[in-house]
């Protein structure tokens, strides 16, 4: 297995060097290095190297192939070639993701392939977009906040935190990988008076626009990180702030002023119904947020939950607009939402006197299927995922427990396939859509760690 690692800790040399996250000033930074035989083998752990068998005594018969020993030779061998296959296909996805993150970019030749590099750490900077007349739209607003003393402005003034939920370098390869050009499915929105019109492209990802995205991201998920995962481990709620930042990835990129052809807005892309819907319980949310013991979250609820601030659900640049408060509102809303739909799943599946009983798994495995649902309905809809959900778990579980998450997980999205509820059944491309939700989700979450230099988006 020499030669698999060796090859690897060169390959991936060469595709990403090491990661630095920095600002421009060369403040707070994070590093990690790719190079190192101990990051590797976290990734690919080496094989255990079987022990030789004890030689046989000369009056016992010879080993013959079908023997133990054969065997676990075979399987071993196997292994080795399952695992080089396995290392291969992570650097060409490296490779292909971090293509299209330097075209993203706008990356010359020379920082694409570090010719002029000093130090490998130099390639794999954070290198912010050079703007342009056509996507410089938001840099006038982001200047004017800067220096103001709103909330927003010191979220664009204070340096990146060392040790962030989320690693800022996956922040910014979601805000990369999201389409430069508003296209068939999506528009880039421009605010003026209160109205919206379309951009010409994707705001320009400058030093002032991923510092406010990312620190609002932290702050508001420090602040609500409990709110969705009420009693439930450290761990259990590192892992739905995870999801929570691939749903994001997913629904929008990061991208505060981003619009669907439907209407859904901005980060956590909000339609009509839905913002009237968070509306209606938002003062919980403020409660909650001024009664907790950081001082930050205090001034969440007073700035941007007040009721004159609160997001309107006719006026679209409510959604989106940095001049109402964005992104940090629509991160709020979002972690609303997403509260709102599991006190829905408890309510009606988790501690239903009849399903509670049929899932018999650790306290951190029930927390997993609870994060799927609670994502998943972002799309779905309560009703809409209810219906597959309990469907799967009065027919196939009708007389057994549920003792796999993940398994569990799978069947629900055959059975979301299978028995969508009639709000999503218009269409087979609707029924597509809601049945892969959460699977797109995670495949989105391996793209992003893959482009952000390898390793979970945790710290």
């Amino acid at each position: 297995m020499k030669w698999t690692n060796t090859i690897l800790k060169f390959s991936l040399i060469a595709t990403c060097g090491v990661t630095v996250m920095t600002s421009s000033n060369r403040g707070a930074f994070e590093l990690i290095d790719m190079a190192s035989s101990k990051y590797v083998e976290k990734i690919y752990p080496l094989q255990t190297v079987e022990k030789s068998a004890p030689k046989a005594k000369k009056t016992a018969p010879k080993s013959t192939p079908s023997t133990p020993v054969a065997k676990k030779a075979k399987a071993s061998k196997a292994a080795e070639e399952s695992l080089s296959k396995a290392a291969v296909q992570k650097v060409d996805r490296m490779n292909k993701v971090n293509d299209l993150l330097a075209f993203s970019r706008g990356d010359t030749a020379d920082a694409i392939s570090c010719k002029n590099c000093s130090k490998a750490s130099d390639f794999a900077e954070m290198r912010f977009n050079q703007c342009s007349p056509k996507n410089n739209y938001m840099e006038e607003a982001l200047e004017r906040k800067k220096t103001s003393a709103s909330y927003l402005g010191a979220l664009i003034r204070t340096p990146i935190n060392k040790k962030p939920i989320i690693r800022p370098v996956c922040i910014e390869t979601a805000m990369y990988l999201q389409s430069a050009a508003s296209g068939p499915v999506v528009d880039y929105k421009t605010c003026s008076g209160g109205k919206s019109k379309n951009a010409p492209a994707r705001p320009c990802v400058s030093e002032n626009y991923f510092t406010l995205v990312n620190n609002s991201f932290e702050v508001v998920s420090q602040c609500m990180k409990n709110y969705i995962g009420e009693g439930e481990s450290v761990a259990a709620q590192k892992q739905n702030i995870r999801t929570v930042f691939g749903m994001i990835t997913v629904e929008s990129g990061f991208h505060v002023n981003i619009m669907s052809k439907t209407g859904a807005g901005g980060i956590g892309q909000f339609t009509q119904p839905a913002i009237s819907a968070v509306n209606k319980m938002i003062s919980e949310t403020e409660e909650y947020l001024k009664s907790h013991p950081d001082a930050r979250c205090h001034r969440l609820a007073n700035e941007f939950l007040a009721e004159d601030k609160r997001m309107g659900a006719k006026n679209s640049c409510d959604r989106i607009s940095i001049t109402e408060g964005n992104p940090v509102t629509n991160m709020i809303y979002t972690y609303a939402a997403l509260k709102e739909a599991t006190d829905y799943f408890d309510n009606n599946v988790f501690n239903d006197s009849k399903m509670k009983g049929k899932f018999a798994l650790s306290a951190d495995e029930l927390a997993k299927i609870k994060r799927a649902t609670m994502v998943w309905s972002h799309n779905t809809g309560y009703a809409g995922l209810k219906t597959p959900l309990t469907k799967l778990l009065t027919t196939k579980y009708a007389k057994k427990k549920v003792t796999n998450a993940d398994t569990f997980l799978a069947e629900l999205r055959e059975y979301a396939r299978s028995y969508p509820n009639k709000g999503n059944a218009g269409s087979s491309a609707r029924i597509k859509e809601t049945a892969n939700y959460y699977a797109k989700i995670q495949t989105k979450l391996d793209l992003v760690e893959d482009g952000a230099a390898g390793g979970s988006c945790l710290n």
